[in-house]
């Protein structure tokens, strides 16, 4: 009897052991989709601007300056990005 309780109680430890960390892991925030989104939002507003201002106005160094700063985000946060899209001609910061 007693080594089936101590058999139940390593049992459910483990349980226990294996099941938080993955509950842990799949709580954790979507920094890929929150880079996208960054990264999207500032290209929209480097698009609006460079059809309305053109591509070397003011409006537009100020939203590759933000481009930027979603880059930084996206590094900070280990989050990487389709490079081809975002890091090419009118978004690179001159």
């Amino acid at each position: 009897m007693r080594k089936q309780m101590i058999r139940g109680l390593v049992g459910a430890a483990l349980l226990v052991g294996l099941t938080v960390p993955v509950g842990i892991a799949t709580a954790a925030p979507d920094d890929a989709a929150a880079c996208r989104q960054r990264l999207d939002d500032a290209k929209a507003r480097i698009d609006k601007d460079a059809a309305r201002h053109g591509e070397n106005s003011s409006q537009v160094e100020h939203d590759r300056a933000k481009m930027e700063e979603a880059r930084q985000w996206c590094r900070d946060h280990k989050a990487d990005w389709d490079h081809s899209q975002f890091d090419v001609g009118i978004y690179i910061k001159k």
